[in-house]
């Protein structure tokens, strides 16, 4: 190992992850401190090298890192990253004209006399080792488990070495008892006995030892793949857009279990069936070569087993795919049913639910039914064109052996061998019927993962100097599977800074609106440009720096108070916390709690009010600190001390951070300068908020007069 190398080494996890960020500010693209953190703890690098180029390739994808001496870096190359004596830094010119070198350091003290190594960053469009043969697409899921499999070839060669050797070592018991009953037995060679049994049970230990060996490089490379292919999916799942996903989380859950199916084809039972499949040919050859004709009874029974597989493979794979289709509706059923659990028993709606339920297990019932008589069927006629084999290899044996051309011992050396032969062709058609099973939760995986996703490779685009106005422009909305659009936005632009309110009726649209600004909505056509750059463009987690959403419905997660209001942030101290508590009045009701911070949230903020649950929303806001504030509905569950706290805080937030709310209360007009008023999915009014609260007070003095009116009237006529 070099000296760079092992200075490197020196370098800690907060250094590497803050020279991480900071390439990335540098070169124009983003990472948030805490995805850089999270990336760091999950790659892996047998030197802190590879670590780190492993950390840049994750968060940027198809970027590299290139390593080279300080003697042939050129200035088109900077900035690029310079590691020496354990430190590690940032070079961002060269020296020139007598102009020293500059370079920030990111660590601590470097040592001048180590030697000193460049690592230059390397965009896509730069790598020229690019395959132009255009390739047949894949599905995601397709291709990542054959990246995997890619990933994982040395350990499958091993696993063919181990499996040559353990069959090889299997020839020995027939030739063991071919000797024996030739050549031991009619001389009573009680020597040559011992020492053949002697060889025989060497090589059975060795076989032993070739299997427990192969056990453990399949189980191993196995945990492996799963692990990386369950983050895979579980975080593509997460990067789906919330709009164009499946709409019913049920089904959703249940397809993304498919991935077990495609697992349960990798286990280890699976891949010795494939491992030692190509060695019935050899096993074969041995039978030939000792029996001669004997060997035509195994070569038949092949297209035998096959032809039983594929006869049932098409009716079976229908019902398969009908089970997983009723498997994946009760999934769903089940899921809605307990997640609404409180509702139903509020309306009285268990007897429709179990009624779905039972309708829906009759119908999975019949189908896994008749797959399974099918299934055993194809068993059966397996079983019994096994058994018919093993006895027609005697009775051609026995006229082989009348004939001359094999003895006793051959021909007990051909059936253990055929026996072999035959157990392994047996298992053809239920791998032909584990494979139809895994294909098909592939394709489901491959369609899931074939939604339109957040993390899109080519979403970089982020700016920290230009000023964040939002612009809508053609802007339309719809639903999938809508005919119309819900939501209709010709023009429309919100300067940073602005205090922007979005008044209309329920299902007018206010939501849809700002779930666009804040680019968890996808727009079915035209665009939202923050920064005048394409929203569906930004990286996702600049675009959650910078904009801070809070749904009307505050979703929180089984875990601490504390886990709740940190998510997705670097965790501040503790006294950060207590302050934004204290802002949003969450002090009042939470902070004096006996556990304080470590309150335990059970799932979905069970045990807390709907003011408490909103209050935890708003509190994580103040915490990330954005520029760009949207609100929907934010006080709809809180009581007025709570209120007004909140319209405190926020009025003293900085004048160029933009606040966009809906409310249906009249108290925030006083927060806003401008007013949007939306019906029916479109903006029919954008006001100052002068005019509106003028517009409010003659309304609110209207009828306090007509009112007062109709009381003088009543008390006349008493």
């Amino acid at each position: 190992m070099s000296d760079t190398v092992k200075d490197a080494l020196l370098i800690g996890d907060d250094d590497a992850v803050g020279a991480l960020c900071a390439m990335a500010s540098i070169r124009g693209l983003h990472a948030s401190r805490s995805e850089a953190e999270q990336t760091w703890r999950l790659v892996n690098g047998a030197t802190f090298e590879a670590k780190f180029e492993a950390a840049w390739g994750w968060l940027f994808r198809g970027h590299r890192i290139e390593r080279m001496p300080l003697s042939l870096l050129r200035s088109a190359q900077l900035p690029a990253w310079i590691v020496q004596g354990g430190a590690i830094g940032i070079i961002k010119s060269l020296t020139e004209d007598q102009k020293p070198a500059e370079v920030q350091w990111l660590s601590r003290a470097h040592d001048g006399s180590a030697p000193v190594e460049i690592w230059v960053p390397v965009s896509p469009g730069l790598i020229t080792n690019e395959s132009f043969v255009p390739e047949k697409k894949r599905g995601l899921a397709t291709e990542a488990i054959l990246s995997a499999l890619r990933d994982h070839k040395s350990l499958f060669q091993r696993v063919g070495i181990a499996s040559l050797l353990m069959n090889l070592l299997a020839i020995g018991t027939s030739l063991f008892t071919m000797q024996v009953y030739d050549r031991v037995i009619p001389n009573f060679a009680y020597a040559t006995l011992w020492v053949l049994a002697s060889g025989v049970v060497l090589a059975m230990l060795f076989e032993l030892a070739f299997k427990v060996v192969r056990l453990k490089l399949l189980e191993a490379s196995a945990l492996r793949m799963d692990e990386a292919l369950s983050l895979y999916f579980f975080e593509r799942l997460l990067g789906l857009k919330l709009d164009r996903r499946p709409s019913r989380l049920g089904t959703l859950v249940a397809q993304v279990r498919d991935y077990e199916s495609v697992k349960a084809f990798f286990t280890s039972s699976t891949l010795f069936v494939l491992a030692d499949l190509p060695f019935v040919l050899l096993f074969i050859a041995v039978v030939a070569m000792i029996g001669g004709h004997v060997a035509w009874v195994l070569i038949i029974f092949i297209p035998l087993a096959l032809l039983i597989g594929m006869s049932v493979y098409r009716p079976i794979a229908k019902l398969q795919k009908l089970q997983n289709d009723d498997l994946a509706r009760r999934t769903g059923i089940l899921f809605e049913a307990v997640a609404g659990a409180e509702t139903i028993k509020a309306q009285g709606g268990e007897p429709r639910f179990s009624d779905v339920w039972l309708r829906s297990t009759r119908e999975s019932g019949k189908v896994g039914h008749q797959l399974r008589n099918l299934t055993s069927y194809a068993q059966f006629a397996v079983a019994f064109t096994q058994q018919v084999s093993y006895i027609l290899l005697l009775i051609v044996g026995v006229y082989v052996i009348a004939a001359g051309k094999l003895t006793m011992g051959g021909l007990i050396a051909c059936t253990i061998l055929g026996g072999r032969a035959l157990g392994a062709i047996a298992q053809i058609t239920q791998l032909l019927l584990n494979w139809h099973h895994a294909r098909y939760a592939l394709e489901v995986l491959d369609q899931l993962l074939d939604c339109p996703s957040d993390e899109s490779t080519d979403r970089q685009a982020n700016t920290h100097t230009a000023p964040l106005d939002l612009r809508l422009t053609d802007l339309s909305y719809a639903y999938e599977g809508a005919q119309t659009p819900q939501l209709r936005v010709p023009a429309l632009s919100i300067k940073a800074g602005e205090r922007v309110a979005i008044l209309g009726r329920n299902g007018s649209g206010k939501s849809t609106l700002l779930k666009l600004m804040a680019g968890t909505a996808t727009p079915s056509a035209g665009e939202v440009r923050i920064a005048e750059l394409d929203m569906q463009r930004c990286r996702p987690s600049w675009l959650r720096d910078v904009i801070g959403y809070l749904p009307q419905d505050v979703r929180l997660f089984s875990g601490t108070l504390a886990e709740n209001l940190t998510l997705g942030l670097p965790y501040p101290d503790e006294a950060r916390i207590r302050e934004a508590m204290e802002a949003t009045g969450l002090l009042r009701t939470l902070g004096n709690h006996p556990m304080g911070l470590n309150l335990q949230i059970r799932e979905g903020g069970a045990g807390l009010s709907g003011g408490q649950r909103q209050m935890v929303g708003l509190t994580r806001l103040v915490l990330q600190r954005p520029k760009i504030w949207l609100l929907d509905e934010p006080s709809a569950s809180l009581d007025r001390e709570a209120e007004e706290r909140l319209i405190a805080t926020l009025q003293k937030l900085p004048r160029d951070h933009t606040i966009v709310f809906t409310s249906h209360r009249q108290s925030w007009l006083g927060l806003a300068d401008r007013v949007l008023l939306i019906e029916d999915g479109v903006v029919r009014a954008d006001t100052p908020a002068s005019k509106a609260r003028a517009i409010q007070a003659s309304t609110a003095a209207a009828l306090e007069a007509r009112d007062a009116a109709a009381l003088k009237k009543m008390t006349a006529q008493s």
